[in-house]
């Protein structure tokens, strides 16, 4: 069980990695974002950005999930070029057909989506981000299926590279405001897609299977709406901030929730590694066993990091760098959201270690409905909330969707895959972290001292009430105690 989960850990850190540095370049704009851009223009270029999210589940239609099950589980390398190339020339004819349709109807989509402002050339630049974001995807799922995580990361951290570099140029020298940052994107985009072409022309071969094509259809079109209504869940606040409260509602609320980020990079860099891991361990005896360690160790890392997060993350936004704080001032009134969505994260982290059984098992027909479920919570409760306590109604909102979907795809997933999971040790992790958040809410804790000390309530408070396991103590010892007497004690 150790080694499988070392091997996890590693994967998940390299992976968590390149996905950090990937994701790390809107906390790097962030600042420059919210100081130099109005409330507006941020706003109307998360609405942008919301459509490419989903726009880029409809470009794959589910094929990148197939191929990558697929050729995890074959062993013949002929047929994993196979695999590869029908994968690819089929997304490669959805690029074209959606990309073509964005470019002709690019007006009429921005007349929906933003009631303010023209923006139609945004979504021109949104739509060959779309088709190179597409073509790199099934290359880096090929890393993937190969644990190259190094590699990954290395070209992930380029593609970050150029988008930072050319945001400042075209933002702070080149004065091009929130258009600067869409052309940014599209170059580091292309980029990218340039260098995986060893990766793709490597694969890449003109055969083409159509049997293969219906088996990855048959697995991966059930993952469109599911994974289109997990996406819709995230994004689906903005464009309804925007009708409801207007684009500078918007604009504070997607900086304030992209504070989310710090959780939502843990959990996609678990994400990353937790397909390939638990295909290939679920052959193993005693899998279940690790399956079942693996969500409690996996809770206890978001839970400590969500603490961390909401105990201090006022003054982490406050951080003056250079005149530049992490979020400028005028954005500071949405704080509040940053709790419900961090504890919303969590609860998706926990909605991803459930996947195992409806993907061992087969049953991905049921995760539309999963998912769609939590997609009209969020919807309603969007509409319900917003209008009363405004944008902290979209924060709930996205929490209470996560929250359905965690615990439908629990249920679903014990009928077909039965594991014992740890609720025991897990309640006993939530009750002390509310407890935590209960007292720094009655004490009105605000000194940094004072937050400091009821962080480091967690980690005593859990070792008093017997959350950890001996053997568990006996390896955190061997962090703690010096190396002689760590070797002792195990």
């Amino acid at each position: 069980m150790l080694k499988s989960l070392k091997r996890l850990t590693r994967h998940s850190a390299v992976y968590g990695v390149g996905h950090i540095i990937t994701r790390l370049v809107n906390f790097l704009l962030l600042p420059l974002y919210t100081n130099v851009l109005s409330t507006e223009d941020f706003g109307a270029t998360q609405i942008v950005y919301t459509f490419i999210a989903v726009m880029t589940i409809l470009y794959t239609f589910g094929i990148d999930a197939a191929f990558l099950r697929y050729y995890i589980l074959c062993e013949d390398k002929r047929r994993q070029k196979t695999l590869f190339s029908v994968a690819f020339w089929t997304v490669a004819v959805a690029v074209l057909c959606f990309t073509s349709a964005i470019l002709i109807f690019a007006k009429p989509i921005d007349a929906f989506l933003i009631t303010k402002g023209d923006y139609n050339h945004f979504f021109k630049y949104a739509a060959f981000i779309l088709g190179f974001d597409a073509l790199t995807a099934l290359p880096f799922l090929l890393l993937r299926a190969l644990e190259k995580s190094m590699l990954y990361t290395a070209l992930k951290f380029v593609n970050v590279i150029i988008n930072v570099c050319l945001n400042v140029y075209l933002i702070v020298y080149q004065q091009m405001g929130a258009e600067g940052m869409l052309i940014a994107n599209l170059w580091a985009s292309g980029t990218t897609f340039l260098l995986t072409g060893f990766l793709w022309l490597k694969q890449l071969s003109f055969t083409f299977d159509f049997n293969e094509l219906k088996t990855m259809i048959k697995f991966g079109l059930p993952f469109l709406p599911a994974t289109l209504s997990v996406v819709i869940l995230d994004l689906i606040d903005r464009p309804i901030i925007e009708r409801l409260a207007g684009l500078e509602a918007t604009g504070i609320y997607s900086a304030n929730a992209k504070l989310g980020m710090f959780m939502a990079l843990l959990v996609t860099a678990f994400r990353f590694a937790w397909h390939p891991f638990f295909l290939s361990t679920a052959k193993q005896e005693g899998a279940k066993a690790i399956f079942s360690k693996v969500l409690t160790y996996v809770t206890l890392l978001n839970a400590a990091i969500f603490l961390l997060l909401c105990l201090f993350i006022a003054d982490i936004v406050q951080i003056s760098i250079g005149g530049f704080t992490l979020l400028g001032k005028s954005y500071w009134s949405g704080l509040n959201v940053a709790p419900p969505i961090l504890l919303s994260y969590l609860f998706y982290g926990m909605y991803v270690n459930f996947m195992v059984g409806v993907y061992l098992k087969e049953k991905t027909k049921y995760l539309p409905l999963i998912t769609l479920s939590g997609m009209f919570v969020n919807i309603i409760v969007n509409l319900i909330a917003i209008p009363k306590i405004g944008i902290l109604g979209a924060a709930w909102a996205r929490l209470s969707g996560h929250l359905v979907m965690c615990v439908m795809l629990y249920f679903f997933a014990q009928r077909f895959y039965p594991i014992r999971y740890e609720f025991g040790r897990l309640a006993k992790l939530a009750g002390i972290i509310g407890a935590i958040l209960f007292a720094q809410h009655a004490l009105n804790a605000e000194m940094l001292a004072s937050k400091v000390a009821l962080f480091l309530l967690l980690p005593l408070s859990l070792t008093l009430v017997g959350f950890f396991e001996e053997r568990e103590l006996n390896v955190i010892k061997k962090f703690i105690l010096p190396s002689g007497k760590g070797r002792k004690s195990g």
